[in-house]
C-alpha cells in the first residue's frame, strides 16, 4: 500500500508539478503560483497523451507500446522541466508555506467545505451507470493490450474504430494511471482521481476568484465558500457542474465540465486582458489540446468559449494579434473537428 501511495503522489503531485513549472517560466502574472504550476502541468500531460495515443489507435498499436513510449516522454519532460527550472522549486514551495498563517478566515472556511468533499471519496465511493463504457475500456485495454479494438460492453472485436470515442481516449489515459500505480482501473477512477481532479477544479476557482476581484484573498474565500455550498446542494438534476464534479469527475465528460472549461475561461482573461506572454499562449495551447483529450464535446465547446473571448476582446477592441494566436490554439481542435466529420 505505501509503494502504491508513493507511485500515487509521483504521477498525480510530481509529475504535473515539474511539467507545468516550464510553462509558468514563461510567466509574469502569477508566475509563482502552485496552483497555477499544477494546472499547467496537468494540461501538459494531457496534451502529450492526446498527441501520442491518437495516432497508435488509428496504427491499431499495443496499449504497452503506449504505456512505455508515454511514460517515458512525460518523465523525461518533467525531468528537463525541473532542471531548468530548479532555481524556482524550493521558493515556490516554502514560499506558500510561509504565507499559511496570512490566510484569510473566509479561505480557510473555503478549504473546510473542499476537504470535505474530497474526504467524501476517500472514505466512501460514487458509481454511475457510464462507468460500465468508460472503466469498462480502460480495463479491456489493459486485459488485451488493445485500445478501442474491443467492445467495453461485450468483450467481442469490433469491426471499426468507434468514432464518437477514438479522438477523447481518455479511458485510455486511465487505464495508464492504473498500470502506473499498481491499482485498478475502477479503484483509481473511483477513489484516487477524484481526490486530485476536485482539488485541481477548486484550484482553478480560486485562480478564477483571485482574478475576477483583484488579489483580494478574503472576497476570494467568500466566492470559494458560496461555490462549495453551491456545487453541494446542486444534485438536483444530473447534468449540473456541481452532479458531474462531484459525483462523476473521473469521466472525462465531467473534467471538461468541471475542470477544463473554466481553466480555459481563466486563460482567455489573462491572454486578452492585460499584458500577455508566451507563456500565458503556450498554457492556452495545452488546455486546448486537454479538452479534445477528455471528451468529443470538448472539441467543439472550447474553442466556441476562445471565440466568445476573440470576438469580445479581439473585434471589439481591435486586439487583431490576439485574436489570430487565440485563432492558432483552435486549430487543434479543428483539426480533431475535421476529422470526425470524415469518419
Amino acid at each position: 500500500m505505501a509503494v502504491k501511495a508513493i507511485w500515487i503522489l509521483v504521477w498525480f503531485l510530481a509529475v504535473p508539478f515539474c511539467t507545468g513549472l516550464f510553462v509558468t517560466g514563461k510567466m509574469e502574472e502569477e508566475k509563482e503560483s502552485f496552483l497555477l504550476t499544477m494546472l499547467c502541468g496537468y494540461a501538459g500531460m494531457f496534451a502529450v497523451f492526446e498527441i501520442m495515443t491518437v495516432p497508435m489507435i488509428f496504427l491499431r498499436l499495443s496499449f504497452s507500446m503506449l504505456k512505455y513510449s508515454y511514460g517515458a516522454v512525460i518523465l523525461a519532460l518533467a525531468g528537463i522541466s525541473a532542471v531548468c527550472e530548479r532555481k524556482r522549486i524550493l521558493p515556490l514551495i516554502w514560499g506558500k508555506i510561509k504565507k499559511i498563517r496570512e490566510i484569510p478566515w473566509t479561505c480557510l472556511a473555503a478549504a473546510v467545505l473542499i476537504v470535505l468533499q474530497i474526504g467524501v471519496y476517500a472514505v466512501g465511493m460514487s458509481t454511475d451507470l457510464d462507468d460500465s463504457f468508460y472503466v469498462g475500456t480502460a480495463t479491456t485495454a489493459i486485459e488485451t493490450d488493445t485500445m478501442y479494438q474491443y467492445s467495453a460492453y461485450t468483450g467481442n472485436a469490433v469491426k471499426s474504430l468507434p468514432s464518437r470515442y477514438v479522438l477523447s481516449p481518455f479511458p485510455v489515459m486511465l487505464a495508464f494511471y492504473s498500470e502506473a500505480v499498481g491499482m485498478s482501473p475502477a479503484a483509481v477512477a473511483h477513489t484516487v482521481m477524484p481526490l486530485f481532479f476536485i482539488a485541481l477544479a477548486y484550484g482553478v476557482y480560486m485562480l478564477i476568484g483571485r482574478r475576477l476581484f483583484r488579489g483580494d484573498m478574503k472576497a476570494t474565500g467568500m466566492f470559494l465558500c458560496f461555490l462549495s455550498l453551491i456545487h453541494i446542494f446542486s444534485y438536483y438534476s444530473v447534468y449540473t457542474q456541481g452532479t458531474f464534479m462531484l459525483i462523476r469527475i473521473w469521466q472525462g465528460k465531467a473534467v471538461l465540465a468541471a475542470l477544463l472549461l473554466p481553466a480555459v475561461f481563466y486563460f482567455g482573461m489573462r491572454v486578452f486582458q492585460g499584458e500577455s506572454k508566451s507563456g500565458d499562449w503556450m498554457g492556452l495551447l495545452l488546455l486546448m489540446v486537454s479538452c479534445s483529450l477528455v471528451s468529443s464535446m470538448g472539441i467543439m465547446l472550447a474553442p466556441v468559449m476562445l471565440g466568445i473571448f476573440g470576438i469580445l476582446y479581439g473585434l471589439l477592441k481591435k486586439q487583431w494579434k490576439r485574436l489570430g494566436l487565440a485563432v492558432l490554439c483552435t486549430l487543434p481542435c479543428l483539426v480533431c473537428a475535421a476529422v470526425y466529420i470524415v469518419l
